[in-house]
């Protein structure tokens, strides 16, 4: 289960290879992109980030081959989605890269094999713009000469710094639809009133995604970290914006009041309400789910049904919701 808004748009869009790759090619230096065989790009389990800073850090991490010796490489994506930069953020990354060296040794089969190379990206939504070091090195005394040179490990990592980035050079990008939004959205939705005055910039690129075979599940995660980011206000603004002008949008921009419903609830959560308002709330969130599964025509056999009913976690739920908008079956929403 993703921990923010932004962990779920993140994971959503770029835990699928080629808009990985599409995006790592664009960020990296050109000799790192051309040392890799992005067609074997393929997604590792699991996350390496602390559970202390799982608010702030997402990440996913993807293995591949090496274009000159056919060796194992790891790619690490490490996306910063708190307001300020992590002044040590070399520190933070080296820590999550020794940790998937020591998975990686702890598998029996890679005992006698040597350690495979890493190569750490940052995705940044900083509010201002990135500032910290992106060498390992340059947390350190530049005083220390000859010393440092013999025993000071160092490593460079690659920041695509969307804060710094225009219109025009996203757009440009040679990267999916689905991707060159959420980027849009990563950089933009959380200011609201920025979110809304570039809106009709980028209204063309919502219609052709969702006018695309596939457009409304694309749609479904960026649609869904609009809800969860944006002000009740901002969004019926968003919303009534996308009726007006992207009409192909309009069959998921009528589940978006659900999707807000089920929000609400879980901010008065977080807010301390009383038991017994809980209870009700998730007795609503379930009965959302449901109502959006029926609304797009499809048939909720009773043990779906069951299982939504007697969810009591109000996040599962509120996954549910989301999955709901773009499902084939009832049933799909308890995948992924």
């Amino acid at each position: 289960m993703t921990k923010t808004p932004h962990d779920a748009l993140f994971k959503s869009v770029f835990q699928q290879p080629e808009n990985a790759a599409a995006e790592l090619r664009h960020v990296l230096p050109a000799e790192h992109v051309a040392a890799i065989d992005w067609s074997t790009l393929k997604l590792e389990p699991g996350s390496y980030v602390d559970e202390a800073l799982a608010d702030q850090h997402s990440d996913l991490l993807f293995s591949a081959t090496a274009q000159a010796s056919g060796e194992r490489v790891f790619v690490y994506l490490l996306f910063e989605h708190q307001s300020t930069a992590d002044p040590r953020m070399a520190l933070r990354l080296l820590s999550y890269m020794v940790s998937i060296w020591e998975r990686f040794s702890d598998e029996e089969n890679n005992k006698a094999l040597p350690l495979p190379l890493i190569v750490p990206a940052v995705l940044s939504q900083v509010v201002g713009g990135w500032k910290a070091a992106t060498r390992f090195s340059g947390l350190f005394s530049q005083n220390l000469g000859p010393l440092a040179d013999a025993v000071l490990p160092d490593f460079s990592y690659a920041v695509d710094d969307l804060h710094r980035v225009d219109d025009v050079d996203l757009k440009a990008r040679a990267v999916a639809h689905q991707a060159r939004l959420a980027l849009w959205l990563m950089r933009d939705a959380r200011d609201g009133a920025l979110l809304l005055q570039r809106l009709l910039d980028w209204l063309g690129e919502l219609e052709e995604l969702a006018q695309m075979p596939g457009g409304e599940r694309a749609l479904a995660p960026l649609l869904a970290y609009v809800v969860r980011v944006s002000s009740d206000l901002q969004l019926e603004q968003f919303r009534a914006i996308l009726k007006e002008r992207a009409p192909a949008t309009e069959s998921i921009t009528m589940t978006i009041a659900e999707q807000l419903l089920a929000e609400g609830m879980a901010k008065g959560v977080a807010q301390g309400k009383a038991q017994g308002v809980v209870e009700g709330e998730l007795r609503r969130a379930g009965a959302s789910v449901l109502t959006v599964l029926e609304a797009r025509g499809l048939s909720v056999p009773a043990g779906v049904r069951s299982r939504i009913e007697g969810c009591q976690d109000l996040d599962v739920l509120q996954y549910w919701l989301t999955r709901a908008v773009a499902v084939a079956s009832a049933d799909q929403i308890f995948e992924g």
